[in-house]
């Protein structure tokens, strides 16, 4: 599922100040063309080096080859543009904020290629220690 992958690769930037320990994160998804949203959970346990390191955690996915350009962050949010595109597929860009803390975060992020637009609702919450 290319757009599971590409969730966990937008949010993970955003998690240089995240407690480790066991996370929820959900996603859902509204995609042009498609009547009900898609939605998308994860449970994770995200070790101290994966708490400091967020690109450890998820990397970038080779598929989506996706670069994040104008990134900023306040330390408590994080907003971004990502451009994505391997061949054959079509080239995705768009952008993203993300509210985060120790132990929650939420965000948005719309995703545009040649013929459709996504928009997601991110949400994370730290459900216990490691």
């Amino acid at each position: 599922m290319r757009w599971g992958v590409l969730f966990f690769v937008v949010i993970s930037p955003a998690w240089a100040d995240i407690d480790p320990g066991n996370w929820e994160l959900s996603a859902t998804t509204e995609v042009q063309g498609i009547k009900e949203p898609v939605s998308l959970v994860q449970t994770r346990c995200l070790t101290a080096e994966e708490a400091r390191d967020p690109s450890r955690l998820f990397g970038s996915s080779p598929a989506a080859r996706c670069q994040f350009v104008n990134r900023s962050d306040t330390g408590s949010v994080f907003t971004f543009e990502i451009a994505c595109g391997a061949a054959p597929q079509p080239p995705i860009s768009g952008s993203g904020k993300v509210r985060y803390s120790s132990d929650s975060l939420e965000g948005e992020l719309e995703l545009k290629a040649e013929h459709f637009v996504t928009r997601s609702r991110i949400t994370g919450r730290r459900i216990g220690g490691s």
